[in-house]
């Protein structure tokens, strides 16, 4: 990974210097600051450190093929990335033993890259995993039960609470359930026990 510092009397500045050396607008870099405060005389100056988003994507890349590797899966890795999320999508011949019971597996996997990236840097990008398009189908099976539920609340007038789901699943419900003007939806509980309670509204 290419790793460039440069310091400068400002941030703008500083980070300027680094998007030049990497050849890079400010979106595609993963910048942090160090304020130096100068002593009696001198005054403060800032150190930009910076490196493309792009290298860490591969860094955790190789990182996944060398889990898989490990777990004896030979597998192709296809990155793409949309709405600031970068999905790793995996292709094998063991598809079923990547997923796991419930998606058990993937969501172990998509833990330990996460980690990874974080240890690169706090402000990477977000990554998720994918098994071909087991995550997509995922998304719309939970997408297809947020809107039947909240039909449900609509007629009723009853709020229901959901299963226990993840951040980024709550997300997708809270997203989904954003167009429908008489539903508000309400994350409770503390993880892992955090649950969408779907109310009706005025």
């Amino acid at each position: 990974m290419n790793v460039v510092k440069e310091v400068a009397k400002s941030k703008d500045e500083a980070l300027n210097l680094v998007l030049k050396k990497l050849n890079a607008q400010e979106k595609e870099v993963v910048y942090q600051f160090v304020e130096n405060k100068g002593g009696f005389l001198k005054g403060t100056t800032y150190e930009c450190t910076g490196f493309l988003k792009l290298d860490i994507i591969e860094d955790a890349q190789e990182f996944l093929k060398g889990i898989l590797n490990a777990m004896g899966i030979d597998a192709n890795i296809e990155v793409s990335t949309k709405d600031e999320i970068t999905t790793l999508k995996i292709y094998s011949s063991n598809n079923p033993i990547i997923i796991g019971k419930n998606g058990q597996n993937l969501e172990a996997l998509t833990t330990l890259v996460r980690l990874y990236v974080k240890n690169l840097a706090n402000n990477g990008p977000r990554i998720m995993l994918d098994v071909e398009d087991y995550k997509d189908r995922q998304i719309k099976k939970l997408e297809r039960l947020a809107r039947n539920l909240a039909k449900e609340v609509m007629k009723t007038k009853i709020s229901i609470e959901m299963d226990n789901m993840n951040s980024y699943e709550r997300r997708i419900v809270h997203n989904v359930l954003s167009e429908f003007s008489n539903i508000s939806t309400e994350s409770v509980g503390e993880e892992p026990n955090r649950h969408i309670v779907i109310k009706y509204v005025d």
